[in-house]
């Protein structure tokens, strides 16, 4: 199949049909379908399991508070007091909010002066509370939140710092960097991917034909992959259009390059260039191909991950990669085929008048490395499994670090916010957890149901995790004066417009997003359950979400995946495999090297993370998503080598097969390696914590695979296995 493929694109008429059909479709396409930019998102909510209880009160509060909007904290801290010039402008900046001339999205707004619960204890910290209405990842939220950044950064107050942050605040944050993530992004990879083809190949034809391709197949697979997550509902965060282009751009100069060095090869044998090609072609089709389906076989199997943000990614990367599998096999052998020997000007290959001897491909790199190896396999195979043992031992410092936070820059404005804040309040503060109450239709202000309500509030008070409580009784907190002596408007927020719902506001004593919090979020709902069945309210009428009980389901829904998901990807890879090499030895080995270049990587990774840059720990998703790339994208050098030894050892013993393939794949294999590691250490540049943990992950581990485990520890083990590799088929001697 892929065969008469590949011939007709490289044929003297199959080469202009296939690029002007690329050109007419990915045209028609780009015109008609959205760009991604429209089908992004960013509540965390939505990538929740469907049933987790935090997506359960995410759509209960949607329903029952549909005019409520997101907590905006505009903080004031002075550390030895506030003053009334503060006070003044706290009180000027709620005015404002409450006032005609405010955004038309600002809702409830609390001041200082209100009453007990926004000044600390202490006196050295208070907060304006606003709601802002709309999707914090919005346009209109957006802008609502700058205005009001803009008017508290306009305060002239000595010795008052103020900062704007709370849920609002930090999610604003958060979706600025995803904004950067594109632009910034795609420049870094393009011009890191242009240096480094321009120094592999010292060609400027040859290092554009890669980006020209990939850039066009990113256009396309783009605009597809927006036109799915609209028509289908789902969720596509910027996280996941980030991850996308590293991929793309990976993925498809390791295939440009694993075509351009076979035709290179090719053109020393042969005058005629579509001869040179047909030959590329039928020599690395079916590796290129298989390398593809090594991904698309593992997108498909995040499609089983109750996480939504797993399963989104999937979809998206299975599309791009897909597509670029599809360019690789046509439009790259076309467009290198009209090209011929000016793809590699300035130094044009030309057919060889001699045949290559022995001896040459020996002195070469790669065969001197070849024949070390497979002179001592045992050795060989002994030292670098201990060096690498010494990278794992660095999982025994292995924590998980769920704190937003954390992951943005400190200069982030929500994040001086929150250390402003715990300056003088508990942590949980900053984003109070929710617990959601379905009550009898229409009695949200009953006075026996506002009874019931009063005691759930204080027996949630009594949990030792948490710091105080606020509700339809309590709007200003457990020690705040009775709602029956405060304004309504106070205690307006805490029950639904209809009467049948009610919110408390449970701010916790630690860090809304560590792990002590996380740990809390199982028993504040036992606790919260039970004292609704003694009370007398109806049965599963609780429901407790916020930030800190989706990173908790998050959490839970992440370490099902993990276990359940990352096995079929590598039970998965193995069968490609298979198929390829057409032997069940074989796969079993290159399958434990893959694992074990994962462990490796993610210990060593971990010891710098921790160790060297001090941060609390491993993103969550980091390790999920480090098995994944890494596995998918490093098995393609398996591929590449495998599929040569095999091919070589139709003709040769297996140890000088397995040399030959070495000294030919291996410089190959090397520039993949550094360019798929350049494309993801492009990561690094952005400012996300997540982000730059994952680069940095994927791209030394693509460096340990390409220089370790494809160089010194496969070739060890074809050599020590023998004809056993091949079982049950055979192939050579």
């Amino acid at each position: 199949m892929f065969g008469r493929l590949t011939d007709f694109v490289s044929s003297p008429r199959g080469k202009w049909i296939t690029l002007a059909s690329w050109v007419v479709v990915a045209g028609v396409l780009l015109s008609q379908l959205p760009s991604l930019d429209e089908a992004s998102e960013n509540e965390q909510a939505l990538f929740l399991p469907g049933d987790a209880e935090a997506t359960r009160a995410y759509e209960f509060a949607r329903e029952h508070f549909p005019s409520a909007g997101t907590p905006v904290l505009i903080v004031f801290r002075q550390p030895d007091g506030l003053g009334p010039a503060a006070y003044a402008a706290a009180e000027e900046v709620a005015g404002w909010l409450a006032g005609p001339n405010a955004p038309d999205n600002v809702g409830q707004v609390l001041s200082p002066g209100a009453g007990a619960g926004l000044v600390s204890p202490d006196g050295t910290t208070m907060y304006v509370f606003a709601e802002v209405a709309g999707e914090p990842a919005e346009q209109p939220f957006l802008d609502t939140l700058d205005a009001i950044r803009d008017r508290s950064a306009s305060l002239d107050l000595a010795g008052v710092e103020v900062a704007v942050g709370g849920p609002g605040g930090l999610v604003a944050d958060l979706v600025g960097v995803f904004a950067q993530i594109d632009t910034l992004l795609l420049l870094v990879t393009v011009l890191l991917v242009l240096t480094l083809l321009v120094i592999i190949y010292r060609s400027p034809v040859m290092a554009a034909v890669p980006l020209l391709g990939v850039g066009l197949v990113f256009q396309i697979a783009g605009a597809l992959a927006a036109w799915y997550a609209l028509t289908f509902g789902v969720p596509v965060s910027g996280q996941t259009t980030g991850i996308m282009t590293v991929v793309l751009f990976g993925t498809g100069t390791d295939y440009v390059l694993f075509i351009s060095a076979r035709f290179r090869e090719e053109l020393a044998r042969s005058d005629d260039r579509h001869e040179a090609m047909r030959r590329t072609m039928r020599g690395v089709g079916a590796a290129v191909a298989s390398a593809g389906a090594t991904i698309l076989v593992a997108c498909a199997a995040l499609v089983l991950a109750t996480l939504r943000s797993y399963q989104a990614l999937g979809p998206v990367i299975a599309l791009a990669v897909a597509l670029m599998m599809l360019a690789a096999l046509t439009l790259i052998p076309a467009v290198l085929t009209i090209l011929g020997r000016r793809a590699f000007w300035p130094v044009k290959p030309r057919p060889a008048s001699t045949t290559e001897t022995q001896a040459d491909w020996r002195r070469s790199v790669y065969g001197r490395i070849g024949g070390v190896v497979l002179r001592r396999p045992g050795l060989t195979l002994t030292a670098t499994v201990l060096a690498l043992m010494v990278l794992v031992a660095g999982l025994t410092s292995y924590r998980t670090n769920y704190d937003q936070l954390e992951s943005l820059p400190g200069s982030a404005e929500s994040v001086r916010s929150f250390e402003l804040l715990r300056g003088g309040f508990p942590a949980g503060e900053l984003s109070p957890t929710r617990l959601y109450v379905s009550l009898p239709p229409g009695s949200g202000l009953d006075p026996v149901v506002l009874n019931r309500l009063d005691v759930l509030t204080l027996e949630m008070l009594q949990h030792p995790a948490v710091a105080d409580v606020s509700g339809p009784t309590k709007p200003l907190g457990a020690e705040s004066p009775p709602a029956s002596s405060l304004p309504e408007s106070v205690a307006q927020r805490f029950v639904s417009a209809d009467g049948d719902a009610a919110l408390i506001e449970i701010v916790l004593k630690d860090n809304p997003f560590s792990r002590e919090a996380l740990d809390a979020v199982p028993d504040l709902r036992a606790l919260a359950r039970a004292s609704a069945e003694r009370l007398g309210l109806p049965a599963g009428s609780v429901l407790i979400g916020g930030d800190t009980a989706e990173s908790y389901d998050t959490r839970t829904a992440g370490d099902r995946d993990s276990l359940v998901v990352l096995p079929l990807i590598l039970l998965a890879i193995g069968v490609v495999l298979a198929l390829l090499l057409r032997s069940l030895i074989a796969p079993l080995y290159l399958m434990a090297t893959i694992a074990f270049t994962y462990f490796a990587t993610l210990g060593f990774s971990v010891v710098v993370f921790v160790g060297v840059m001090g941060h609390a720990g491993v993103g969550p998703a980091v390790p999920f998503y480090l098995f994944v790339f890494l596995n998918a994208l490093s098995v393609d050098y398996n591929i590449y080598l495998m599929s040569r030894v095999r091919e070589e050892a139709r003709s040769a013993p297996l140890t000088d097969a397995t040399h030959y393939a070495l000294a030919r794949t291996g410089p190959v294999i090397t520039s993949a390696g550094i360019i798929l590691a350049g494309t993801f250490s492009a990561l690094m540049t952005l400012p996300l914590q997540d982000l730059l943990q994952l680069g940095f992950g994927v791209a030394v581990g693509v460096l340990i695979d390409t220089f370790v485990t494809r160089t010194l520890i496969v070739p060890s083990l074809v050599s020590m296995i023998g004809r056993w590799n091949w079982w049950p088929s055979r192939v050579g001697s």
